[in-house]
């Protein structure tokens, strides 16, 4: 059985309850892991000890330790990767990509934070007026599946570069990446500043509930989100939430097609759609439609569907099998409804939980995969008429995490970046965050401030001094 990872070393807990951790290519199980909730208060209490110290060290003690972190990571790369696509199942070519990305997040906050404890503001003479930021103290981290590796470097690296201590909760369908992520960059570094605790849903909510706690950053689904919300709130707990998305794309008659249906499919099939920002709604202007559909249909045919390690495979399988099952219902409700399967639309006869490429077209408001998130490799494609109309029909979600536009158009392009309810927008580029960049996501896609310089904001407490020189 896994391990839970407190105090820099490893914890077995003796008679937990084993949760089983499957390959989605296979359906084979891999290993168990145990429900951490009996070690919660270890776990935080570890991270409470260790804060102290952590915080009083400069910005460059931080900075030099985190920099040492990201050649650890780097030197013991292949055991993650290993782990990495037999438990999520996307590709080893992106998996190494990811813990690639992961380094060089690590690095770049380490960075950052050096550049972020003061501000001074102009004052009278014999008096001085500056900001401060202090570290939170204990940051509980709950990370997702989809990009365990990635997501959780995100959040691991502004809180210790800024002085917080961290009790990180992965995901129990991928566990074993992000444990080994962990021992392999941060063993070095003081016992307690970086634990890992292994759960589920009822571990995260003892992690979020519990009273040592001054911080809370989660990333996944609107559910949870607001439940830990709900947690926060009244505990004037600063939480940090992404959450889902039902990310638009609009294509207008300008573009090359074949181009713009390149990247639909890109953003649309990447890790099997199984991305906060991937594409689940495509617009497309109606006097270029029919020539775009069979554009999609032929890049779409393209993908190469398999596990992970092979190297010839371009989409993996699904997480699990309530996912699937998740795709699959919606998918029979748009056709159900009327909507016209182009491709796809089923489970692949195979072991692992392969769902293909799938277009739509005929989709309407009322169906579920117009509404609810995804999370899947399918591409409903809708018409429109003029581009009031598509920014229209974008901004008709609860959503508003990310949206892309093609054109050629700057006028189009500037109304959809001032209209578009949307914390991240794209204009003829795929999903993903420029490096630096920060976004707040819109409406039920979250709060806070993600990445970039202002998540070191997030993370810490800024304190206003006014310091005069005689009483």
């Amino acid at each position: 059985m896994l391990s839970h990872w407190i105090e820099n070393g490893a914890v077995a807990e003796a008679g937990a309850v084993g949760i089983e951790v499957l390959d989605p290519a296979s359906e084979e199980r891999l290993e168990t892991m145990p429900e951490g909730v009996a070690m919660v208060d270890a776990a935080v209490a570890s991270a409470r000890r260790a804060q102290p110290r952590w915080g009083s060290l400069s910005p460059t003690q931080r900075k030099d330790l985190l920099l040492d972190a990201a050649v650890h990571l780097e030197g013991h790369a292949d055991p993650i990767i290993d782990a990495f696509v037999a438990e999520n199942g996307k590709p080893r070519r992106e998996a190494a990509a990811e813990v690639r990305f992961a380094a060089g997040v690590l690095r770049s906050f380490a960075e950052l934070a050096v550049h972020a404890r003061t501000g001074v503001q102009g004052a009278a003479a014999g008096n001085l007026v500056f900001q401060h930021r202090v570290p939170r103290g204990v940051c509980a981290c709950i990370v997702p599946w989809n990009f365990p590796i990635a997501i959780a470097m995100e959040n691991l690296a502004p809180n210790l570069a800024m002085g917080n201590t961290v009790v990180l909760k992965p995901s129990e369908k991928t566990p074993m990446a992000t444990r080994l992520l962990v021992e392999a960059a941060f063993g070095h570094l003081p016992p307690g500043v970086v634990n890992v605790l292994l759960g589920s849903g009822p571990t995260g909510a003892a992690l979020v509930g519990h009273y040592d706690v001054d911080l809370v950053v989660f990333v996944g689904s609107e559910r949870t989100g607001r439940s830990i919300g709900g947690v926060c709130g009244p505990l004037l707990r600063k939480v940090v939430l992404e959450l889902g998305g039902k990310d638009p794309l609009i294509v207008d008659e300008t573009v090359d097609l074949g181009a713009a249906a390149r990247l639909a499919a890109a953003t649309t099939y990447a890790n099997a759609g199984q991305i906060c920002t991937s594409t689940e709604r495509i617009y497309v202007q109606r006097s270029v439609f029919e020539q775009f559909v069979e554009e999609m249909e032929r890049v779409s045919a393209a993908q190469r569907i398999g596990p992970g390690r092979d190297p010839a495979t371009t989409m993996g399988p699904l997480i699990d099998e309530l996912q699937l099952e998740k795709v699959a219902s919606q998918v029979e409700d748009a056709v159900k409804l009327g909507a016209e399967l182009h491709c796809g639309g089923y489970r692949l006869d195979r072991r692992g939980y392969f769902y293909p490429p799938t277009i739509l077209t005929g989709v309407t408001d009322g169906m579920l995969l117009m509404q609810e998130e995804t999370f899947g490799p399918i591409a409903p494609l809708i018409p429109f008429d003029d581009f009031e109309e598509a920014l229209a029909l974008a901004n008709a979600s609860r959503y508003g995490l990310a949206a892309i536009v093609c054109t050629t158009s700057p006028l189009r392009a500037m109304a959809a970046i001032e209209r578009l309810e949307a914390g991240m927008v794209k204009i003829n580029t795929t999903r993903g965050k420029a490096e630096g960049g920060t976004s707040e996501p819109f409406k039920s896609s979250g709060i806070g401030h993600g990445y970039g310089m202002e998540i070191l904001g997030e993370v810490t407490r800024q304190k206003s001094i006014h310091w005069r020189s005689q009483l």
